[in-house]
C-alpha cells in the first residue's frame, strides 16, 4: 500500500496477462546423423537450410536422406537442433596423421599435439593448405659463389661485423634470403636488391603472398613496447580450387598482443578461436630463431626505446598442407543412439519435435533407429518424436517384381508394430519421391520431417492445438510421387495400426489424413492436436512455477500463481483450445502438511477442443408440397 498523508485514492495496476507462445520461431525440431563437415558429438542449431549448408556440408549420397528430411522439415519453417554421430571420421593433420577433434573443447583439452589440424572431420579437410605469412625477408644476396648457409646462419656483409644478416632462407646455393634492417654492403663479388613481398610464391599454388594481404609490419601493440615486424597473416587456401577461402590478418606474434578493443590478437589464438577451417596447435619450428612459437610475452624480451628490437621471422615452409582426413557416413545402431542421446537433457535442450530422418543401413538398424527416437520422446516428455516407415517396405521389390500395394500396406504395419504405444509419438506411411538437387537425382525419403514441418506451419498460422491434417493445413510440399498411395480401405487399417496415412488425393496433391498419436489405447491423447495443447500448457506452467521457487508460500504467492495460470488458459479458451478449464491452487490444496514439507501443488483442468476425424452428412429429399417442419419437427 502505498504511504498516504491524507485521503485520497490510489490506482494500481498488476499485470497477469500472458502471450501464448506459439509460431514457428519458437518450434524447434532435433535430428542426428552423419554428416560430411561440422562438430561431433555437439549440439548445434539451425535456422536455415543455407545454415545447415555451411555448418554441415551439402549431402553426400551415404547421407542424403537424412540431410533431405533437415532440409525439409526447415523449409516448413521453425529451427532444428543437428547433432553429428561419432563414427569412423578423422580431422586431417599436417602430419598426415589424421585424429578425431570432436569440437574446439576437445583441441582444447588436448586431443592433439598437431602443429595445424583441419577444424572439422572428413576428407574435404584434405583439400586444404594452411600458409602463415609474415614480412619475411628484408634483402636478396647473390653470392658469386656457393655460399654454403642454412637458415639461422649469418651472412656478414664486406662492411665486416657488427654489421651482419641472419639468413632468412636459403633457396639456392648461390641465393640469400637475409633479414636487417639497413642497406647491406655485399662482399666481393656479391649483389644485394630488396626482398619483393608481393611477387613471393605460395608452395603449390601459383598464388602469391598479395593475394592473402598486403605485408605485414609492426602493430600498435608492438611499437609501444620498442617491438617491431610482429604482424603476420594466416590464410587457408583449398587446393582443390586453388582459392584463398579464409584469411585472418593483422595479427600478432605476441603471447600476450591485444587488439584495441582488448581482444586477444596472439595469431594463434585468434585461428583457434575464429577460424572456421583449422586449428593451430604446437609450436612452431619454421622461424629465423629458437624461441616460442614464434614469439613470446611482450615483456619477455626486454627492448627499451635505446634499443628496439625486432622479433623472430617465419619462414615461408611454416604451415604446410594437411591431409589423413576421413569420411564415413555408415553410422551403426549404437552410433545413432548415442547421438540421439545428447537430446536427453532437458534442462540444458530445448526441443519440441524429435524427427526420425531417413534410412539407416537395414530394416533393422532402422527399427533400432525408430526406437532410439520413440526413446528420447517417452524419456523427455516434453516433445513429439515422428518416425516414417523404411524406405524398403514401399519400394523394395518381391521376387523381382515391385510391391503390391497389399505387401506395402502389410510391411509398413509390421515395421511400426514394433514403436510402443504412447502419445509422444506420430507415426505415418508417407514415402515421398523428391529431387535430390545436390546430387541431381530423386530420391525416396520418409516423410516425417514434412509431417513435423506440417505442425510448424499450423502453429505459424493458427495454434499448437490444432490439426495438422487435412485439406486445409496438411499438404506436403516437393513430393513428385509417394511411393505408397492407400485407397480408404487401406487407410481403415493404417488408422487401426496408429499409423496415420499419407495420401494423394485428385485434385489435391499428397495430404497427411490423419492427426492420431502412437497411443495405442483411446484416450484425449491419442490425438496429435491435443498433446501438442498438453504440453504447450505444460512447458508455460513449468515456466510460472519456476518463478515461485524459494518465494513465500502464502495466499499471495498462491494467487499470483493461479491468475497468471488462468490469464493464459483464458486466452487459449479464446484461441479454440479448450472449451473450458479450472486451476486450484489454494489452502485446498496447499494444506499446512504440504506447506510444512516446502511444497507448492497447482491442479489444472482442461477439456480439449478435439479435431474433426469423421463426419456424416445425410441429405435427404422431399415431396414438393411437404413442409420441412413435418419432415424434421421443427
Amino acid at each position: 500500500m502505498a504511504s498516504q498523508v491524507s485521503p485520497g485514492v490510489v490506482i494500481r495496476e498488476r499485470d497477469f496477462s500472458n502471450a501464448v507462445i506459439v509460431g514457428a520461431s519458437a518450434i524447434r525440431g532435433a535430428i542426428a546423423s552423419s554428416f560430411r563437415t561440422g562438430p561431433v558429438g555437439k549440439i548445434v542449431n539451425i535456422g536455415s537450410e543455407r545454415e545447415l549448408i555451411d555448418t554441415f556440408g551439402t549431402p553426400a549420397e551415404a547421407n542424403a536422406a537424412d540431410w533431405l528430411v533437415a532440409s525439409e522439415f526447415l523449409r516448413y519453417g521453425g529451427q532444428l537442433a543437428v547433432v553429428r554421430a561419432a563414427t569412423g571420421v578423422l580431422n586431417a593433420t599436417e602430419s598426415g596423421s589424421g585424429v578425431l577433434i570432436s569440437d574446439k573443447d576437445a583441441f582444447d583439452a588436448g586431443v592433439t599435439s598437431e602443429k595445424f589440424a583441419a577444424r572439422y572431420a572428413g576428407a574435404d579437410g584434405n583439400n586444404l593448405r594452411v600458409v602463415v605469412v609474415d614480412r619475411g625477408a628484408d634483402w636478396v644476396i647473390t653470392t658469386a659463389a656457393a655460399h654454403g648457409l642454412s637458415a639461422g646462419d649469418t651472412y656478414t656483409d664486406a662492411a665486416g661485423t657488427p654489421v651482419s644478416y641472419e639468413v632468412y632462407a636459403a633457396p639456392t646455393t648461390t641465393t640469400l634470403h637475409v633479414v636487417g634492417t639497413t642497406t647491406p654492403t655485399p662482399a666481393a663479388g656479391d649483389t644485394a636488391v630488396a626482398w619483393d613481398y608481393n611477387s613471393q610464391a605460395i608452395a603449390s599454388t601459383g598464388l602469391t603472398y598479395k593475394a592473402i594481404g598486403p605485408r605485414p609490419s609492426t602493430s600498435v601493440f608492438a611499437a609501444e613496447r620498442y617491438l617491431s615486424y610482429d604482424e603476420v597473416h594466416v590464410a587457408v587456401i583449398d587446393e582443390s580450387t586453388n582459392t584463398v577461402v579464409e584469411r585472418l590478418t593483422y595479427l600478432s606474434k605476441l603471447t600476450d598482443a591485444k587488439t584495441p578493443e582488448g581482444a586477444s590478437a596472439y595469431w594463434k589464438d585468434y585461428v583457434n578461436e575464429y577460424s572456421g577451417y583449422v586449428y593451430a596447435g604446437a609450436a612452431l619450428t619454421d622461424v629465423t630463431t629458437v624461441g616460442e612459437d614464434p614469439g613470446a610475452a611482450a615483456a619477455s624480451y626486454g627492448a627499451t626505446s635505446a634499443a628496439p628490437l625486432a622479433l623472430a621471422r617465419i619462414l615461408p615452409t611454416a604451415g604446410g598442407a594437411l591431409s589423413g582426413g576421413e569420411d564415413d557416413y555408415a553410422y551403426s545402431a549404437g552410433e545413432i543412439q548415442t547421438a540421439y542421446d545428447e537430446f536427453l537433457d532437458t534442462e540444458q535442450t530445448n526441443v519440441d519435435f524429435v524427427l526420425m530422418g531417413g534410412d539407416a543401413a537395414n530394416e533393422n538398424d532402422t527399427i533400432s533407429k525408430a526406437q532410439a527416437v520413440a526413446a528420447i520422446a517417452n524419456s523427455r516428455k516434453d516433445c513429439v518424436a515422428f518416425v516414417s516407415p523404411w524406405t524398403g517396405t514401399q519400394v523394395a521389390t518381391s521376387g523381382g517384381s515391385a510391391l503390391t500395394p497389399t505387401q506395402q500396406l502389410e510391411k509398413t504395419i509390421a515395421f511400426m508394430d514394433n514403436i510402443g504405444s504412447s502419445s509422444y509419438v506420430v507415426l505415418d506411411s508417407g514415402v515421398k519421391y523428391t529431387y535430390d538437387r545436390f546430387n541431381d537425382k530423386y530420391r525416396y525419403v520418409g516423410c516425417n520431417g514434412d509431417v513435423a514441418g506440417l505442425c510448424v506451419s499450423t502453429s505459424s498460422i493458427l495454434d499448437d492445438w490444432f490439426s495438422p491434417a487435412g485439406l486445409n493445413r496438411g499438404g506436403l510440399q516437393n513430393v513428385v510421387k509417394l511411393a505408397f498411395n492407400p485407397n480408404k480401405a487401406q487407410r481403415d487399417d493404417l488408422y487401426t495400426a496408429r499409423i496415420n496415412p499419407i495420401v494423394s488425393l485428385p485434385g489435391s496433391g499428397p495430404v497427411l489424413f490423419g492427426d492420431k498419436t502412437g497411443l495405442a489405447s483411446p484416450s484425449a491423447f491419442d490425438r496429435i492436436n491435443v498433446r501438442r495443447l498438453f504440453l504447450n500448457v505444460e512447458k508455460r506452467a513449468k515456466s510460472l512455477a519456476e518463478g515461485v521457487l524459494f518465494e513465500q508460500n502464502d495466499s499471495i504467492t498462491r494467487g499470483a500463481f493461479s491468475a497468471s495460470m488462468s490469464s493464459y488458459l483464458s486466452e487459449i479458451q479464446a484461441r479454440r483450445g479448450v472449451t473450458d478449464f479450472l486451476v486450484i491452487c489454494d489452502e485446498s490444496n496447499n494444506t499446512p502438511e504440504v506447506i510444512d514439507r516446502n511444497e507448492f501443488v497447482a491442479e489444472l483442468y482442461l477439456k480439449p477442443t478435439r479435431s474433426i476425424n469423421f463426419v456424416t452428412v445425410t441429405v435427404t429429399a422431399t415431396r414438393t408440397g411437404v413442409s420441412f417442419a413435418e419432415v424434421i419437427g421443427r
